[in-house]
């Protein structure tokens, strides 16, 4: 006998059976009966500790406001130094120099290659040895400078470099 093909029943097949969805739906409904009953059955510290509640103080009498930097701006007043940026003119400062620390490493190998780097930023650069805690460290050393304007130049140059570095004032 001939077959029509045309006519196909594809309805698909539910992928659970009954049993199956049953079984899943009294799990859960297991699961949630148990947190309810360990949710009720959870003990509950009631305190009865009620502080004293606080009593709203008075409001003060603010003072108005006295506006007085008509007189504290005369009296503190500061001079502009015109020859910060006069590069011909060098102010020092009697007894002391400047200098930055650029870095301080256990071997010598990585001083010198921060020195390199500083060289080639066109600066002064030492290494210095010096003995911390029963070790040697080699410090990288920038400077000295004669006061501070020269100092804050260069540190400014560092930090646009990414170098961090700690001033000190040395005596001299």
């Amino acid at each position: 006998m001939p077959r029509d093909f045309a006519k196909k029943n594809h309805a698909t097949k539910p992928t659970g059976t009954k049993l199956s969805r049953l079984i899943w739906f009294i799990i859960g409904l297991a699961c949630g009966g148990l947190l309810v009953y360990l949710w009720i059955s959870m003990p509950v510290e009631i305190t009865q500790d009620n502080p004293a509640k606080p009593v709203p103080q008075p409001l003060v009498e603010e003072q108005p406001w006295d506006f007085d930097f008509y007189e504290i701006f005369p009296s503190t007043e500061v001079p502009i130094d015109e020859d910060y940026n006069d590069r011909s003119v060098v102010r020092v400062e009697e007894g002391f120099t400047y200098i930055l620390q650029a870095g301080s490493f256990a071997t010598p190998e990585d001083a010198d290659e921060m020195r390199a780097e500083l060289l080639l930023m066109g600066l002064d650069v030492f290494v210095r040895e010096v003995e911390v805690n029963d070790s040697v460290r080699h410090r990288v050393i920038v400077g000295p400078f004669p006061d501070q304007a020269a100092l804050n130049q260069v540190q400014d140059k560092l930090s646009r470099a990414r170098i961090s570095a700690i001033p000190f004032r040395v005596n001299q």
